[in-house]
């Protein structure tokens, strides 16, 4: 049998390490305008004191500027209970001079460039840490296998960022005031779907789509969203801050096809570009309604 006609080994399934470490990955960053944190990781409890009845076991945060301020996202988990607690909030205050502080003090950099998959476990079993500076820089280090934090490091982390969410909050527009959504999947060749949601007094929306698949034909069709499903959809929004978006950094890799969402008040209109990068917890919020006024209907 040739090299080439020799059947492909099957990806390992469970055991098994692949680790890579950046040699060149700084140590140290001198900098303090650090522009983007995000860090999740479980956190080792068999130490704590005996005092601690219910000791934090998980910490996620995410902060990262936006339009009218700093979106921050806090998702914490203590041992002995079941769920976990999560909440975001756009601040007007400017976060990140906190935030580069306490990424110091820590010394997050020490493990920077270290990353390791061990295949069959569970992808957050462990935790990453990815923090983006200014002027380029970055600490980036991960491993599904164990915390890569310690409990004292997540436990500043979760009192720093609890303290900056209790800040001033940007003002967003009510969602009583909502009146249509925009949506847009721009594809090659000419290739398109355009939704429009028009909500009504009564609670229901009324959907208007358009689509062409590059071709010369274009299909319109047109359906109704009952008030259950527009509430659903409006209770979906504001728990996961789709408002509060716009402005955050977009994603590493580009999206195709285009993606993009626009909500429309009296005053004002929100744009969302679908390839932006919220916290991994509530990125799916684009997705649902995506999935409610394209798709389902």
């Amino acid at each position: 049998m040739s090299f080439f006609n020799k059947p492909k080994e099957p990806e390992p399934v469970c055991g098994g390490t692949d680790s890579s470490y950046d040699a060149d990955a700084p140590k140290e960053i001198l900098s303090d305008d650090v522009v983007f944190f995000s860090a999740t990781s479980e956190l080792n409890t068999f130490d704590v004191r005996e005092s601690e009845d219910e000791p934090l076991s998980f910490v996620s945060a995410y902060a990262a500027r936006a339009d009218g301020g700093t979106f921050l996202f806090l998702e914490t988990k203590r041992d002995f209970r079941d769920g976990s607690e999560r909440g975001w909030a756009l601040v007007k205050a400017d976060a990140f001079p906190a935030i580069a502080a306490l990424t110091r003090e820590c010394a997050l950099a020490k493990s920077n460039g270290r990353h390791s998959v061990t295949h069959g476990l569970p992808q957050n079993f462990g935790g990453s840490v990815d923090i983006r500076y200014a002027g380029g820089e970055r600490i980036s280090f991960s491993d599904n296998q164990s915390p890569i934090i310690s409990r004292e490091t997540g436990l500043k982390i979760a009192e720093l960022f609890a303290s900056l969410m209790a800040g001033e909050r940007a003002e967003l527009p009510d969602l009583s005031g909502l009146r249509a959504i925009r949506f847009s999947e721009e594809r090659a060749a000419d290739s398109y779907t355009r939704v429009t949601l028009t909500l009504r007094a009564d609670g229901s929306g009324e959907i208007a789509k358009t689509q062409r698949y590059g071709g010369e034909h274009v299909y319109e069709s047109a359906s109704r969203m009952e008030p259950d499903e527009v509430a659903r959809m409006l209770a979906g929004i504001e728990e996961k801050g789709v408002l509060a978006w716009a402005g955050l950094p977009a994603g590493d890799y580009p999206f195709e096809p285009e993606k993009r969402m626009v909500f429309v008040f009296d005053d004002r209109e929100i744009a969302i570009p679908g390839d932006l990068r919220p916290p991994a917890q509530i990125r799916g919020g684009f997705f649902d309604i995506e999935l409610e006024i394209a798709t389902k209907h």
